[in-house]
């Protein structure tokens, strides 16, 4: 199944992420440096989370002059945990969002980071700085052979385990965030 993949996301300190950059780029490839716009969309007549958890999502992702549509739907049930993740370049966000507007749809958020991204041993890295959240990676591994220990086994020796994965996606830890924010009066 070409469109499995199994992610595992971790906030880390600013320390780690430079060790983990610096090995990475001199042994891997680094496939992007990258401006990201990651505006998410909710429906009027379904909703995408469950007991707290997102379990599907709609978003644009604008990065330069390139936009891409992507629906994901997490599978929190299979061990481990994947998604379907189905993604199309488009021409036009506002045509887009017209259509998304249109079918009942509204922006649920709109989250700005900037991302580093490198190729490593069928491993993907995503190292993320979030406006608003800090300091993110993001190891992934697709295809009918991914596998957690894949992830595990590489990020191990840089003191990272199963304890220090992040579950919620961005969108609930922006949410959270968010909603500390408005408690906080700030």
């Amino acid at each position: 199944m070409a469109d499995k993949e199994i992610e595992v996301k971790f906030k880390i300190e600013e320390k780690t992420k430079q060790e983990l950059m610096a090995f990475l780029s001199r042994v891997a490839t680094k496939t992007v440096s990258s401006h990201q716009i990651d505006t998410y969309y909710v429906p009027s007549f379904k909703n995408f989370e469950v007991d707290g958890q997102t379990r599907e999502c709609v978003r644009i992702r604008e990065e330069g002059e390139k936009c891409v549509l992507c629906y994901k739907k997490i599978h929190y049930e299979a061990e481990p945990i994947y998604c379907d993740e189905y993604e199309t370049e488009i021409s036009s966000k506002d045509q887009t969002e017209k259509i998304l507007f249109a079918l009942g749809f509204s922006v649920q958020m709109i989250i700005d980071k900037q991302r580093e991204s490198y190729y490593h041993s069928e491993l993907e890295f995503d190292f993320d700085s979030i406006k608003g959240l800090g300091e993110f990676m993001e190891v992934e591994v697709k295809g009918e052979d991914a596998s957690l220990d894949k992830i595990f086994s590489f990020v191990e020796s840089y003191g990272l385990t199963k304890e220090d994965v992040t579950y919620d996606g961005v969108q609930m830890l922006m949410k959270e965030a968010m909603q500390r924010k408005q408690y906080n009066g700030d």
